[in-house]
Protein backbone atom coordinates (compact mmCIF):
# COMPACT_ATOMS: atom_id res chain seq x y z
CA UNK A 1 0.00 0.00 0.00
CA UNK A 2 1.37 3.34 -1.23
CA UNK A 3 1.58 5.96 1.80
CA UNK A 4 0.88 8.94 -0.22
CA UNK A 5 -2.29 9.24 -2.94
CA UNK A 6 -1.95 12.32 -5.34
CA UNK A 7 -4.65 13.23 -6.37
CA UNK A 8 -4.94 15.64 -9.84
CA UNK A 9 -8.31 16.97 -10.74
CA UNK A 10 -8.84 17.42 -14.15
CA UNK A 11 -12.64 18.83 -14.83
CA UNK A 12 -12.70 19.36 -19.21
CA UNK A 13 -9.13 20.46 -19.00
CA UNK A 14 -6.66 17.66 -19.93
CA UNK A 15 -3.69 20.12 -22.09
CA UNK A 16 -3.24 21.65 -18.43
CA UNK A 17 -3.30 18.21 -16.70
CA UNK A 18 -1.05 16.35 -18.67
CA UNK A 19 1.37 19.55 -18.16
CA UNK A 20 1.23 18.32 -14.23
CA UNK A 21 1.39 14.80 -14.70
CA UNK A 22 4.67 15.52 -16.04
CA UNK A 23 5.85 17.67 -13.24
CA UNK A 24 4.48 15.01 -11.01
CA UNK A 25 5.86 12.26 -12.32
CA UNK A 26 9.40 13.85 -12.68
CA UNK A 27 9.38 14.68 -8.79
CA UNK A 28 7.02 12.36 -6.95
CA UNK A 29 8.31 10.51 -3.73
CA UNK A 30 9.01 6.81 -3.93
CA UNK A 31 5.95 5.67 -2.25
CA UNK A 32 2.96 7.08 -3.93
CA UNK A 33 0.37 6.63 -6.59
CA UNK A 34 -0.70 9.23 -9.10
CA UNK A 35 -4.57 9.26 -9.66
CA UNK A 36 -5.88 11.49 -11.86
CA UNK A 37 -9.83 12.65 -11.43
CA UNK A 38 -11.76 13.13 -14.56
CA UNK A 39 -15.23 14.24 -15.15
CA UNK A 40 -14.72 12.64 -19.00
CA UNK A 41 -13.44 9.69 -20.87
CA UNK A 42 -9.46 10.54 -21.44
CA UNK A 43 -7.56 9.17 -24.58
CA UNK A 44 -4.42 8.51 -22.44
CA UNK A 45 -1.97 8.99 -26.11
CA UNK A 46 1.07 9.01 -23.79
CA UNK A 47 0.13 5.74 -22.58
CA UNK A 48 0.77 6.52 -19.27
CA UNK A 49 -1.84 4.07 -17.46
CA UNK A 50 1.41 1.97 -15.87
CA UNK A 51 1.74 4.90 -13.94
CA UNK A 52 -1.38 6.71 -13.03
CA UNK A 53 -4.44 5.56 -12.29
CA UNK A 54 -7.25 7.21 -14.31
CA UNK A 55 -10.65 7.76 -11.73
CA UNK A 56 -13.86 9.45 -13.86
CA UNK A 57 -16.65 10.48 -11.47
CA UNK A 58 -19.74 8.29 -12.27
CA UNK A 59 -22.47 10.95 -11.96
CA UNK A 60 -22.66 15.00 -11.28
CA UNK A 61 -19.36 15.36 -13.07
CA UNK A 62 -17.89 18.73 -10.94
CA UNK A 63 -14.32 19.22 -9.36
CA UNK A 64 -15.54 17.88 -5.90
CA UNK A 65 -17.63 14.43 -7.07
CA UNK A 66 -13.84 13.70 -9.20
CA UNK A 67 -11.92 14.18 -6.17
CA UNK A 68 -14.21 12.43 -4.31
CA UNK A 69 -14.60 9.41 -7.00
CA UNK A 70 -10.77 9.38 -6.65
CA UNK A 71 -10.30 9.21 -2.87
CA UNK A 72 -12.58 6.25 -2.56
CA UNK A 73 -10.20 4.33 -4.52
CA UNK A 74 -7.21 4.35 -2.90
CA UNK A 75 -5.91 3.09 0.89
CA UNK A 76 -3.13 5.14 1.34
CA UNK A 77 -3.03 7.05 4.90
CA UNK A 78 -2.56 10.53 3.14
CA UNK A 79 -3.53 12.30 0.23
CA UNK A 80 -2.43 15.16 -1.48
CA UNK A 81 -4.63 17.06 -3.69
CA UNK A 82 -3.48 19.01 -6.70
CA UNK A 83 -5.12 21.10 -9.40
CA UNK A 84 -4.78 20.70 -13.46
CA UNK A 85 -1.94 23.41 -14.04
CA UNK A 86 -0.36 23.58 -10.99
CA UNK A 87 3.54 22.36 -11.16
CA UNK A 88 5.60 20.67 -8.48
CA UNK A 89 9.06 21.12 -7.13
CA UNK A 90 11.84 18.71 -6.14
CA UNK A 91 10.92 17.62 -2.81
CA UNK A 92 7.99 19.23 -2.19
CA UNK A 93 5.98 15.68 -0.87
CA UNK A 94 8.45 14.65 1.18
CA UNK A 95 8.67 17.91 3.04
CA UNK A 96 5.28 18.52 3.85
CA UNK A 97 4.80 14.54 4.71
CA UNK A 98 7.19 14.79 7.54
CA UNK A 99 4.53 17.37 9.05
CA UNK A 100 2.51 14.89 10.04
CA UNK A 101 4.51 13.57 12.40
CA UNK A 102 1.72 15.33 14.66
CA UNK A 103 -0.82 12.78 14.64
CA UNK A 104 -3.17 16.03 15.94
CA UNK A 105 -2.57 17.56 12.24
CA UNK A 106 -4.91 16.93 9.70
CA UNK A 107 -3.66 18.87 6.90
CA UNK A 108 -0.78 20.49 5.46
CA UNK A 109 -0.54 23.64 3.45
CA UNK A 110 2.52 23.65 1.18
CA UNK A 111 3.32 27.48 -0.06
CA UNK A 112 1.71 27.98 -3.86
CA UNK A 113 3.97 30.74 -5.51
CA UNK A 114 2.89 32.72 -8.94
CA UNK A 115 3.60 30.51 -12.01
CA UNK A 116 4.29 33.83 -13.81
CA UNK A 117 6.12 35.68 -11.06
CA UNK A 118 7.67 32.85 -9.49
CA UNK A 119 9.31 34.95 -5.89
CA UNK A 120 5.30 36.28 -5.66
CA UNK A 121 3.10 34.03 -3.51
CA UNK A 122 -0.33 32.98 -4.57
CA UNK A 123 -1.67 31.26 -1.77
CA UNK A 124 -0.14 30.09 1.78
CA UNK A 125 -3.74 28.14 2.42
CA UNK A 126 -6.98 29.73 2.94
CA UNK A 127 -8.48 32.10 5.48
CA UNK A 128 -11.70 33.04 6.62
CA UNK A 129 -13.32 36.36 7.66
CA UNK A 130 -16.60 36.43 9.86
CA UNK A 131 -18.71 38.03 7.10
CA UNK A 132 -18.18 34.61 5.68
CA UNK A 133 -15.43 35.41 2.72
CA UNK A 134 -12.85 32.93 2.06
CA UNK A 135 -9.79 34.28 1.22
CA UNK A 136 -6.06 33.44 -0.57
CA UNK A 137 -3.50 33.95 2.69
CA UNK A 138 -0.64 35.67 1.34
CA UNK A 139 -1.58 36.55 -1.79
CA UNK A 140 0.94 39.11 -3.66
CA UNK A 141 3.41 39.13 -1.18
CA UNK A 142 7.09 38.15 -1.74
CA UNK A 143 7.45 37.02 2.36
CA UNK A 144 5.06 35.89 5.04
CA UNK A 145 4.86 37.71 8.08
CA UNK A 146 3.57 36.09 11.38
CA UNK A 147 0.16 38.18 11.48
CA UNK A 148 -0.29 36.51 7.70
CA UNK A 149 0.57 33.07 8.96
CA UNK A 150 -1.82 33.40 11.64
CA UNK A 151 -5.04 33.98 9.16
CA UNK A 152 -4.19 30.42 7.59
CA UNK A 153 -7.13 28.23 8.84
CA UNK A 154 -6.32 25.08 5.90
CA UNK A 155 -5.33 24.16 3.16
CA UNK A 156 -6.04 25.60 -0.47
CA UNK A 157 -8.42 22.78 -2.73
CA UNK A 158 -5.61 23.29 -5.17
CA UNK A 159 -2.64 22.17 -3.65
CA UNK A 160 -3.64 20.29 -0.06
CA UNK A 161 -2.01 17.34 1.86
CA UNK A 162 -4.75 15.76 3.69
CA UNK A 163 -4.48 12.95 6.49
CA UNK A 164 -7.18 10.11 5.18
CA UNK A 165 -8.47 9.51 8.32
CA UNK A 166 -9.18 13.03 9.15
CA UNK A 167 -10.85 13.03 5.76
CA UNK A 168 -13.14 10.17 6.30
CA UNK A 169 -14.27 11.11 9.39
CA UNK A 170 -15.56 13.99 9.07
CA UNK A 171 -16.83 13.16 5.15
CA UNK A 172 -14.56 14.90 2.79
CA UNK A 173 -14.86 17.90 0.38
CA UNK A 174 -18.90 19.11 0.90
CA UNK A 175 -20.61 18.53 -2.53
CA UNK A 176 -23.18 20.82 -2.16
CA UNK A 177 -20.66 23.43 -2.69
CA UNK A 178 -18.09 24.78 -5.04
CA UNK A 179 -14.06 24.61 -4.95
CA UNK A 180 -13.61 27.84 -3.95
CA UNK A 181 -15.79 27.59 -1.26
CA UNK A 182 -15.31 23.28 -0.34
CA UNK A 183 -12.03 23.96 0.63
CA UNK A 184 -12.12 26.44 3.58
CA UNK A 185 -15.32 24.82 4.71
CA UNK A 186 -13.63 21.70 5.01
CA UNK A 187 -11.16 23.37 6.87
CA UNK A 188 -13.38 24.64 9.27
CA UNK A 189 -15.02 21.29 9.85
CA UNK A 190 -11.65 20.11 10.68
CA UNK A 191 -11.20 22.34 13.11
CA UNK A 192 -14.35 21.84 14.89
CA UNK A 193 -13.44 18.30 14.98
CA UNK A 194 -10.04 19.39 17.29
CA UNK A 195 -7.54 18.78 14.55
CA UNK A 196 -4.98 21.00 13.26
CA UNK A 197 -3.32 22.73 10.43
CA UNK A 198 0.50 23.06 9.55
CA UNK A 199 1.89 25.10 6.99
CA UNK A 200 5.14 24.03 5.57
CA UNK A 201 6.85 27.50 3.31
CA UNK A 202 9.90 24.38 1.93
CA UNK A 203 6.90 22.41 0.14
CA UNK A 204 6.64 24.24 -2.92
CA UNK A 205 3.66 23.74 -5.74
CA UNK A 206 3.65 26.87 -8.68
CA UNK A 207 0.44 28.13 -10.58
CA UNK A 208 -1.21 30.73 -11.95
CA UNK A 209 -4.15 32.76 -10.37
CA UNK A 210 -6.20 30.64 -12.90
CA UNK A 211 -6.33 27.77 -11.39
CA UNK A 212 -8.92 29.46 -8.22
CA UNK A 213 -11.26 30.38 -11.34
CA UNK A 214 -14.84 31.84 -9.69
CA UNK A 215 -17.65 30.10 -10.97
CA UNK A 216 -20.50 31.79 -12.85
CA UNK A 217 -22.44 34.38 -10.72
CA UNK A 218 -25.76 32.05 -9.53
CA UNK A 219 -23.55 29.46 -8.35
CA UNK A 220 -21.15 31.42 -6.82
CA UNK A 221 -23.69 33.46 -5.05
CA UNK A 222 -25.11 30.03 -3.82
CA UNK A 223 -22.08 28.49 -2.62
CA UNK A 224 -20.76 31.50 -1.06
CA UNK A 225 -24.15 31.53 1.02
CA UNK A 226 -24.22 28.52 1.66
CA UNK A 227 -20.62 28.66 2.73
CA UNK A 228 -21.53 31.56 5.21
CA UNK A 229 -24.76 29.78 7.62
CA UNK A 230 -23.35 26.61 7.37
CA UNK A 231 -20.29 28.28 9.42
CA UNK A 232 -21.99 31.08 11.24
CA UNK A 233 -20.52 30.49 14.87
CA UNK A 234 -19.70 32.51 18.27
CA UNK A 235 -21.42 35.80 17.93
CA UNK A 236 -24.04 35.25 15.20
CA UNK A 237 -25.65 38.76 15.92
CA UNK A 238 -22.21 40.45 14.66
CA UNK A 239 -21.57 37.55 12.17
CA UNK A 240 -25.01 38.70 9.82
CA UNK A 241 -23.90 42.12 10.33
CA UNK A 242 -20.55 41.73 8.62
CA UNK A 243 -22.28 39.07 6.07
CA UNK A 244 -24.67 41.97 5.12
CA UNK A 245 -21.46 44.24 4.44
CA UNK A 246 -20.57 41.40 2.08
CA UNK A 247 -23.90 40.84 0.24
CA UNK A 248 -24.22 44.65 -0.19
CA UNK A 249 -20.42 45.45 -2.03
CA UNK A 250 -21.42 42.79 -3.82
CA UNK A 251 -24.75 44.41 -5.01
CA UNK A 252 -22.83 47.83 -5.34
CA UNK A 253 -20.34 46.07 -7.26
CA UNK A 254 -22.55 44.54 -10.19
CA UNK A 255 -25.54 47.45 -9.74
CA UNK A 256 -27.95 47.96 -12.88
CA UNK A 257 -26.39 44.70 -14.41
CA UNK A 258 -28.32 41.57 -14.77
CA UNK A 259 -26.03 39.69 -12.70
CA UNK A 260 -27.00 41.60 -9.67
CA UNK A 261 -30.57 40.06 -10.13
CA UNK A 262 -29.23 36.78 -10.71
CA UNK A 263 -26.98 36.81 -7.12
CA UNK A 264 -29.47 37.78 -4.81
CA UNK A 265 -31.95 35.49 -6.37
CA UNK A 266 -28.81 32.35 -5.86
CA UNK A 267 -28.56 34.01 -2.25
CA UNK A 268 -32.18 34.18 -1.86
CA UNK A 269 -32.33 30.11 -2.29
CA UNK A 270 -29.24 29.57 -0.48
CA UNK A 271 -30.91 31.22 2.73
CA UNK A 272 -34.39 29.27 2.10
CA UNK A 273 -31.99 25.82 3.01
CA UNK A 274 -32.15 26.69 6.89
CA UNK A 275 -33.32 23.28 8.05
CA UNK A 276 -29.85 21.70 6.44
CA UNK A 277 -27.86 24.42 8.19
CA UNK A 278 -29.27 23.25 11.48
CA UNK A 279 -28.81 19.86 10.45
CA UNK A 280 -24.92 20.07 9.79
CA UNK A 281 -24.93 22.34 12.79
CA UNK A 282 -26.16 20.04 14.79
CA UNK A 283 -23.69 17.24 13.35
CA UNK A 284 -20.32 19.76 14.10
CA UNK A 285 -21.51 19.61 17.48
CA UNK A 286 -21.07 16.03 17.74
CA UNK A 287 -17.83 15.88 16.84
CA UNK A 288 -16.85 18.40 19.77
CA UNK A 289 -13.33 19.97 20.40
CA UNK A 290 -11.49 16.18 20.94
CA UNK A 291 -8.58 15.40 19.47
CA UNK A 292 -7.64 11.94 16.97
CA UNK A 293 -5.50 10.60 19.46
CA UNK A 294 -8.44 10.72 22.54
CA UNK A 295 -11.53 9.01 20.27
CA UNK A 296 -12.24 5.39 20.86
CA UNK A 297 -11.54 3.13 18.16
CA UNK A 298 -13.82 2.81 15.18
CA UNK A 299 -16.04 5.25 16.49
CA UNK A 300 -18.78 6.46 14.29
CA UNK A 301 -20.09 10.02 13.63
CA UNK A 302 -22.95 10.52 10.68
CA UNK A 303 -23.31 13.66 9.23
CA UNK A 304 -25.97 15.13 7.59
CA UNK A 305 -25.15 17.76 5.17
CA UNK A 306 -28.05 18.02 2.73
CA UNK A 307 -29.79 21.06 1.61
CA UNK A 308 -32.09 19.81 -0.81
CA UNK A 309 -31.51 22.01 -3.84
CA UNK A 310 -32.28 20.71 -7.56
CA UNK A 311 -33.09 17.22 -5.62
CA UNK A 312 -29.94 16.45 -3.84
CA UNK A 313 -29.09 15.92 -0.47
CA UNK A 314 -25.57 15.26 1.21
CA UNK A 315 -24.94 12.91 3.90
CA UNK A 316 -21.75 10.73 5.31
CA UNK A 317 -20.71 8.23 7.81
CA UNK A 318 -17.19 7.81 8.60
CA UNK A 319 -15.31 6.01 10.90
CA UNK A 320 -12.31 6.74 12.46
CA UNK A 321 -9.42 3.74 12.10
CA UNK A 322 -7.28 2.83 15.19
CA UNK A 323 -4.31 3.85 13.57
Amino acid sequence: MPRLAIVISAVDNFESMEGTLVSVLENRPADCEVIAALSQPYADPYDLKDEVRFVQASKRPTSITAIQAALAVTRAPFVHLLASGCEVSEGWADRALSRFGDRQVASVVPLVFDADVREQILAAGVGYNRGGRRVLVGQGQRELQAQTQAKVVGACGFAAFYRKAALDFVGGLSTQLGGRQADVDLALVLRRAGFEVALESESRVYARPSVDAAEGPFRQALHDERLFWRNISGSPLSAMTAHAGVVAFEVLRSLGRPRMFTQLAARLMACCQLPGYIRHQQALDQLGRRALRSRPAHEHVRIDRGHKVLGHSESARAQVPSH
